[in-house]
């Protein structure tokens, strides 16, 4: 070959330099980047924070980043969180040649100036990684699960990190005291302990210590129980007993890009039984699922707020994308936060901001119920993309749906509450190969201080908690004696459920 072709050849195939920069409102800002080639790969930003994941593959940066690449044409996008809109460029990367792009993302929500705060309740990302992922994600509370415990090899044994809040600044902040115990398959689900002062000990077995011992322990402590989604065996025993604080209505199930629909496959409850709808199946269906089962709580008289939490580190979903807002009356802090989120001033999201108050109130307000009165809804839904549809929900069952079809919704919707009881608002965009929507906490319209109960749904976790306690296997549990405590347990479940269904 002669030495002039070699030498373009050569020349060709030298790289070139990329540099970006991230703004927002002309300002510097971290954020999440894909960079995609010509043939639709995605390439890590070296010195970045990178995610890959199954088909996810993202660098999050700080504000800018230098990067040097084979020639051809790729694909800048950058996102930040659930206020900001996505921001895209494609660039040509010449051999030898440096070519400088900026990306601003527009922001078309400030919630922090409303007094609202998100946080994701659910992160296995490291501790050294979260600061930076919390400014990139607008998350402004992060819980790290720095202790998980359970089957697959985990001892448990090792020892929170000294240290638990990491501030930011004056509105992110990290922490490290929390913990999961989790036993699927033969176990019954997963719970999420968090702000707990003191470690727990590994399970003995799949079965034992019941999850319940360990809410009740860690409630001891002062911590925040999270039942981490309402699919889990576990939780009609923890509802019945009241150790769990909030409920995952939006979880680790739904993904970017799709939905993880066979919860069986992980020892969830049953899809087949008498509850079953062919619905569920779907990836809209399977978060009706999500919402149904919660709904079968509430309508036994539990007053259990919303919740969210990704998994990232181990979903592919990044930090935030489902994520819990929360209204504060005061200045931010961890602990205030947290007393709102415990009090159901909030919604649950994988997508769309939804605000909402009844005669001027948060979610979570309670209104004493004598005679039917009239409820004004103050309804505002927001999204990156589209608001398909916002509904009403009034103790299960939609009382109203109002088709949006664009991406911001405003009214003031009336209706009338005839009976007390919850009532919720949720908020959906179009579906696709996965699932974004949000959900409030419920308002609560009690007469003389309680919220009514649905003999059907009583009846249902009564049935359920006795066939889950004939279905157990003794030999999984370390002795005779522990076997015997966690029927106990059972029966006690069981009866709560029947007393509520008698109208007791």
């Amino acid at each position: 070959m002669p030495w002039t072709l070699l030498f373009l050849l050569l020349q060709a195939q030298s790289p070139g330099t990329l540099e970006l920069r991230v703004t927002s409102e002309g300002k510097a800002t971290a954020a999440r980047v894909y960079l995609i080639d010509s043939s639709g790969h995605g390439q890590r930003i070296p010195g970045a924070v990178s995610y890959t994941r199954r088909e996810e593959m993202n660098s999050t940066i700080d504000g800018s980043a230098s990067v040097t690449l084979l020639p051809g044409r790729y694909r800048v996008r950058a996102e930040k969180g659930m206020e900001y809109r996505k921001a895209g460029q494609d660039v040509e990367i010449r051999p030898g040649e440096t070519a400088s792009i900026t990306l601003d993302i527009p922001r078309f929500s400030d919630l922090n100036q409303q007094g609202w705060y998100s946080g994701d309740l659910h992160n296995h990302r490291s501790p050294d990684e979260m600061p930076l992922l919390a400014r990139a994600e607008d998350l402004n509370v992060a819980p790290v699960i720095t202790r998980h415990v359970g089957g697959r090899g985990r001892t448990g044994n090792e020892p929170f990190p000294e240290r638990d809040l990491i501030p930011i600044d004056a509105t992110h902040i990290v922490s490290l005291h929390n913990q999961e115990v989790e036993r699927l398959f033969a176990g019954h689900g997963a719970v999420v302990l968090l702000n707990a002062p003191h470690a727990v000990m590994a399970p003995k077995s799949d079965l034992f210590p019941m999850d319940l011992d360990y809410c009740r322990e860690a409630r001891r402590d002062g911590a925040f129980i999270d039942a981490e989604k309402p699919i889990w065996k576990n939780v009609p025993v923890n509802v019945a007993f009241g150790v769990i604080d909030t409920i995952g209505v939006i979880n680790n199930h739904f993904h970017p890009e799709d939905v993880w629909a066979d919860g069986e496959k992980y020892g969830s409850l049953p899809q087949d039984g008498p509850q079953d709808k062919p619905v569920y199946r779907t990836p809209a269906g399977f978060a009706q699922w999500m919402m149904d089962l919660y709904y079968s709580f509430l309508n036994c008289g539990f007053r259990i707020p919303v919740s969210a939490g990704s998994a990232s580190g181990v979903m592919t979903s990044w930090p935030g994308y489902e994520r819990v807002y929360v209204h504060l009356d005061g200045a931010f802090s961890y602990e205030n936060w947290f007393r709102g989120l415990k009090a159901g001033h909030g919604f649950a999201t994988n997508g769309p901001i939804l605000l909402v108050a009844a005669n001027g109130k948060l979610p979570g307000s309670e209104f004493a119920w004598k005679k039917p009165m009239d409820v004004a809804l103050g309804i505002e839904a927001n999204s990156q993309d589209l608001v398909d549809r916002v509904e009403i929900v009034l103790n299960g069952v939609v009382l109203r749906t109002i088709g949006v079809g664009k991406r911001e919704f405003h009214d003031v919707v009336r209706v009338k509450m005839e009976h007390p009881g919850w009532l919720a608002v949720r908020c959906f965009e179009p579906a696709g190969v996965t699932i974004r929507y949000a959900h409030t906490s419920p308002f609560w319209f009690t007469q003389n201080g309680r919220l009514p109960v649905k003999k059907s749904d009583a009846q249902r976790w009564a049935d359920y908690v006795r066939d889950l306690a004939a279905s157990v296997d003794a030999a999984l549990y370390p002795s005779r004696e522990d076997y015997e405590k966690a029927q106990q347990v059972f029966r006690e479940a069981s009866q709560i459920y029947l007393r509520l269904a008698e109208g007791n």
